[in-house]
């Protein structure tokens, strides 16, 4: 059996490379700008999202899928000034070659056509998120992303703005928030639900104030399982160093692979592994802080370092390795509210405008990856409201709130039975050993195109957010 792979091993090689290319370029013409987006806004997300005055030790989870669904269908209803900051926020490049464009394709709601600004963004993003909901007999694994907009029934949408939400299959529904915010709790709570398949059952749970004019919703549920499954018989409990003064008894799964991608880069400080889920349609990447004085166990300031173009070389570059490897179980279900960090964003670019386009020079700018002590720094109590111009026929769309639901179940099958306490395994030779027994980050992508589907980090693998 050896032999015969032998044989056919350089025509496999070649043909492997020519297709990899084809598939590469495929990918660029088809979801190119898409994945740019996601890509800018995936690593800067815990630095928007994360309040730095919040004490660093605990989880952190997002999907910059959903944030860069959540962001382009604001731009469909933006003026065209923060229709710019908000493009600003997704670092492409600054031209007018697809600014005013318009979109043709069939999806669910028929043949449509769309002529919006940055046509070309929204016509990926749609395609993508298609390709990502693609019901294919040959899927392993569960993705669900889906996009609601709840509005006051008393409001009048424009039929353009309903017309352009159909690119992101958004589901939209008036309801009396005014008169029953009970009801309409409960209608929001049951989508939330509906589209978790019932791990999520409250994104909201307190009724929203009879002034509430609109509420963006974007939930997202995962499941996979992973192409070589960890062993319950080899699951030990030990230690795990939530900082230099504290511990956590936590429950690992092991395992020794033969055969797994794996890099140690000391230019990002950080051991990096692949662990593919089945049909390698989807990874999980674990990124592991190097050991520097401490320093390792602050995984904020870990995260702010990385740029997004270095994370994007550092997985083109694993190799193949013997890899004993050891991760804490976990589960992460994540509610954020984006509102008010989209609002501090709208003040950073207003304070610092000049400054950040004279950086700029023509060129695309991580306005926040670039600027993130000055971001973080940022200290007014000045508000700049979310307020939507070309959605609604009869006043300004304020948006009360944008919230994203996030639930991982990533676990083994079966019934979880009591942990085997042990000692941990050195392994020495050839075997590279990678235990994740400190706080470190983790990404979630979709191999087939490329898109970050979570991003987040375990600073203590006990605590659920």
């Amino acid at each position: 059996m050896k032999l015969a792979v032998s044989v056919v091993f350089i025509f496999l090689i070649t043909t492997t490379t020519q297709n990899q290319l084809r598939n590469v370029q495929q990918i660029e013409r088809r979801f190119g700008v898409a994945l740019e987006a996601i890509l800018g806004v995936g690593i800067r997300l815990q630095v928007l999202l994360d309040d730095p005055s919040v004490d660093t030790q605990r989880n952190f989870l997002v999907s910059p899928l959903s944030i860069t669904l959540l962001i382009s269908q604001l731009m469909l209803g933006a003026d065209e000034g923060f229709r710019a900051e908000l493009y600003n926020l997704l670092s492409l490049p600054h031209n007018n070659d697809h600014k005013h464009a318009v979109i043709k394709y069939y999806g669910n709601y028929g043949n449509k056509t769309f002529k919006v600004p940055y046509a070309k963004l929204h016509s990926q993003m749609g395609n993508l998120l298609r390709e990502l909901k693609k019901n294919d007999f040959t899927k392993t694994f569960t993705l669900n992303c889906s996009s609601g907009l709840f509005y006051n029934a008393e409001l009048k949408l424009l039929d353009t703005f309903q017309h352009n939400l159909h690119i992101y299959e958004t589901e939209i529904q008036a309801l009396n928030f005014s008169t029953d915010p009970v009801t309409s709790q409960k209608v929001i709570n049951s989508w939330a639900a509906e589209q978790t398949k019932g791990v999520i059952k409250t994104i909201l749970p307190l009724a929203l104030p009879k002034s509430t004019a609109a509420i963006f919703t974007n939930a997202v549920y995962f499941k996979a399982d992973w192409e070589m499954p960890f062993s319950y018989e080899l699951n030990m409990v030990a230690p795990f160093r939530t900082s230099l003064q504290k511990t956590v008894d936590v429950e690992y799964m092991q395992r020794v692979f033969e055969n797994m991608y794996y890099a140690d880069n000391p230019q990002l400080g950080c051991k990096v592994v692949k662990v593919p889920y089945k049909n390698d349609d989807v990874a999980m990447y674990f990124l592991l802080p190097n050991v520097q004085d401490g320093k390792e166990y602050n995984i904020r300031k870990f995260t702010e370092n990385l740029k997004a173009k270095e994370i994007l070389q550092l997985l083109s570059q694993l190799k193949r390795s013997k890899v004993a490897l050891q991760v804490p179980k976990f589960k992460i279900s994540n509610s954020l509210s984006i509102l008010n960090p989209l609002q501090r964003y709208r003040v950073f670019q207003k304070l610092y405008r000049t400054q950040l386009k004279s950086a700029q020079s023509g060129d695309p700018i991580d306005t926040i990856e670039t600027r993130i002590d000055l971001f973080n720094a940022l200290n007014t109590t000045e508000k700049m409201e979310i307020e939507l111009s070309e959605a609604t026929e009869n006043q300004l769309l304020k948006v009360s709130n944008i919230f994203q639901e996030v639930s991982i179940s990533v676990d083994e099958k079966g019934t979880e039975a009591a942990a085997i306490t042990a000692s941990i395994i050195d392994y020495i030779g050839g075997t590279k050993s990678v235990r994740l027994d400190r706080p470190f980050a983790f990404i979630i992508r979709h191999e087939i195109t490329s898109a970050t589907l979570f991003w987040g980090t375990v600073v203590d693998p006990t605590q659920v957010i």
